[in-house]
């Protein structure tokens, strides 16, 4: 008998009934039931959020920041109530607490009396970390509470957000304060250090000038004290000064007196030379030594008088003098007392004068000193203030209020999704048609028989009577994934990047299913059918179609690598979504190594059937093996 032969005797005692029809056409439907109801009904459970019933409850009695009121918490209840990603209710907290516990509500989020309070103190000197309550119950729902957990993350992130730009332009604003006033402060800071120069120039004058002060003080200290000490007789010299000219004086009135007397004298001598000559001549007297000697004593006694004359005029000036002397000494020998009084006391004013001007001298170059160090500190304090003013940037408002933003929220996630599934259901679509896949192949050997013995025992051609039984159930599983990948794409809509090569990756994978289940019906009989049920259940764990396999228990992540599902998923996400060419081998070799595995492994049990029989073997059998 060929293999066509047998696939034809083994489809025609299938539909041989109509009860045989109805349980084939059952069984076919049991993929497209199992993995078409599946996929509709978590096709997109995102986009119905807003039907999961939620409690809202505000409580927020708001707070003042920089003097304008605010309200995060009825903020954030507004934008959720607006958003409508779940069917929020605004209720108590009373009402939240009963509704979350009897199922009312899935969840509630409570925002907390001091809510508002408690971010605003981010802005002042003791921040205090807000809290929201979220109340859940996993008798509700377990993913109503994981998706409520993500809810309240989004709403924590949005408001920190939110109170992170507030604090940031407020740090932000201050800051260009601070810049404004460093801008300030460079500026006095530069006149203070050309202040400075100036003043260390001057203040190195002063103790130059002071130096020389304290040399010209002491050395007027030193020419007083010698003065004050010459000066010691003064008084005793001018009073015996004042007694002398007293006598000049005296002796001068007495000499022009004398001299004005001697003055009368001579001019009557004069007077009376001058008759004798005039007597000598009247009387004759001729004898020339006579006349000689009476001229002369004319010239003589003229002379004298002229002499006599000047000498008394003379003699009344110093007498006039002497007695102006001798008045000025008196007033001297008067004023010396005073005078040496005031020596003594200038000469001790220059010492202490030269004691100052030492110690001025000394503060002087004090002082020159500390200029020259804040000439050089203020010039230090004008560079630093440079250096802050520029590193710290010059901003607008608008600036900041858009730095301030990126400080709230300053990373952006820009997926780059190399491929990309539709939605949910898309991407548990690849699990659940291989899953489907093996269900229906299951379902399918409770009818079909596995091997034909009558065949085997009569034709003994194991490998032929193998492939025929492998092919019945092989070419419905054809028939059911392509129905099942009609229902996917034409009545779910569900995307697939590559129709062609997914439709027979699927047919293979049925296949290739077919083979193995084949193989442990041959080889094992009605236990060997059980075992493909619990072989369906190991790896529904561990196919990795929900969570990553990574994330698997050890033994089983080791299971995922070499189970069959788990390629069979591989290359239906590889396909649907559009992968590559390598991963899409990497998926279909281990799935061949299984294929053909399983066939060998089905011919060598056919061998043995065929070789070894019993009667009890060749009666029909309950579940068609």
């Amino acid at each position: 008998m060929t293999i066509p032969t047998l696939v034809r005797a083994e489809f025609a005692r299938l539909t041989a009934s109509r009860i045989g029809i109805a349980a084939l056409v059952a069984l076919m439907t049991v993929p497209l039931v199992y993995g078409g109801l599946y996929l509709w009904g978590n096709q997109d459970p995102y986009s119905n959020l807003d039907k999961v019933p939620a409690a809202l409850v505000v409580e927020d009695t708001g707070a003042t920041v920089d003097g304008s009121a605010v309200n995060y918490g009825r903020d954030a209840a507004r934008s959720l109530l607006d958003g409508k990603r779940f069917g929020w209710v605004e209720v108590s907290s009373a009402q939240a607490a009963t509704g979350v516990a009897n199922g009312t509500y899935d969840f509630g989020l409570t925002f907390p009396s001091d809510f508002s309070t408690k971010l605003a103190s981010a802005s002042g000197d003791e921040p205090v970390s807000a809290a929201l309550k979220l109340t859940t119950d996993d008798t509700n729902s377990y993913l109503s509470t994981t998706i409520a957990k993500q809810a309240a993350e989004a709403v924590r992130v949005e408001i920190a957000k939110e109170v992170g730009s507030a604090a940031s332009i407020t740090l932000l604003n201050a800051v260009g304060s601070i810049r404004d006033g460093l801008v300030e402060a460079d500026d006095g800071a530069v006149s203070l250090a050309a202040g400075a120069a100036s003043a260390a120039s001057g203040a190195a004058s002063l103790s130059s000038g002071g130096r020389t002060l304290a040399s010209g003080a002491a050395a007027l200290s030193s020419g007083l004290r010698q003065l004050d000490a010459k000066s010691s007789a003064l008084p005793s010299s001018a009073s015996r000064l004042s007694a002398g000219a007293s006598s000049v004086s005296s002796g001068a009135a007495s000499a022009a007196s004398a001299a004005t007397a001697l003055s009368g004298l001579t001019a009557q001598a004069a007077s009376t030379s001058a008759k004798l000559a005039s007597d000598a001549a009247n009387a004759g007297i001729t004898d020339p030594a006579v006349l000689a000697d009476i001229a002369a004593l004319g010239q003589i006694t003229a002379g004298a008088n002229s002499y006599a004359t000047g000498l008394s005029t003379n003699l009344g000036t110093l007498a006039g003098g002497a007695s102006q002397v001798a008045s000025g000494a008196s007033t001297l020998n008067a004023s010396v007392p005073a005078l040496a009084s005031a020596m003594h006391s200038a000469a001790n004013g220059a010492a202490s004068l030269s004691t100052g001007a030492s110690r001025a001298s000394s503060g002087a170059s004090d002082l020159s000193s500390g200029v020259a160090q804040l000439a050089t500190g203020s010039k230090a304090l004008s560079d630093s203030l440079t250096d802050a003013v520029g590193k710290i940037p010059q901003t607008t408002a608008a600036e900041r209020a858009a730095t301030s933003n990126l400080i709230a929220n300053p990373l952006t996630v820009n997926q780059d999704a190399i491929t990309q599934a539709k939605n949910y259901g898309a991407g548990l679509a690849p699990f659940f048609l291989s899953l489907a896949s093996w269900i229906g192949i299951y379902a399918l050997f409770l009818l079909v028989r596995p091997l034909s013995r009558r065949a085997l025992t009569a034709v003994r051609r194991p490998i032929r009577t193998t492939l025929a039984g492998w092919l019945t159930p092989a070419l419905l599983g054809v028939v059911q994934m392509v129905a099942l990948f009609a229902l996917v794409t034409l009545a779910l809509h569900l995307p697939v990047a590559n129709p062609l090569g997914m439709l027979g990756f699927m047919a293979f994978v049925a296949m290739t299913f077919a083979a193995i289940v084949l193989a442990l019906n041959v080889l094992l009989g009605s236990v060997g059918q059980f075992l493909a049920l619990v072989f369906m259940v190991v790896q529904l764990v561990t196919a990795g179609g929900t969570f990553p396999w990574q994330t698997l228990p050890g033994p089983l992540a080791a299971l995922h690598q070499g189970l069959p599902m788990s390629h069979a998923v591989d290359g239906i996400r590889q396909l649907m979504y559009g992968g590559t060419g390598a991963d899409i081998w990497s998926a279909f070799l281990p799935l061949a190594a299984w294929f053909v595995g399983s066939l060998v492994a089905s011919v060598l049990g056919a061998l043995k059937q065929g070789r070894f029989r019993t009667l009890r073997e060749l009666r029909p059998s309950p579940i068609g093996a």
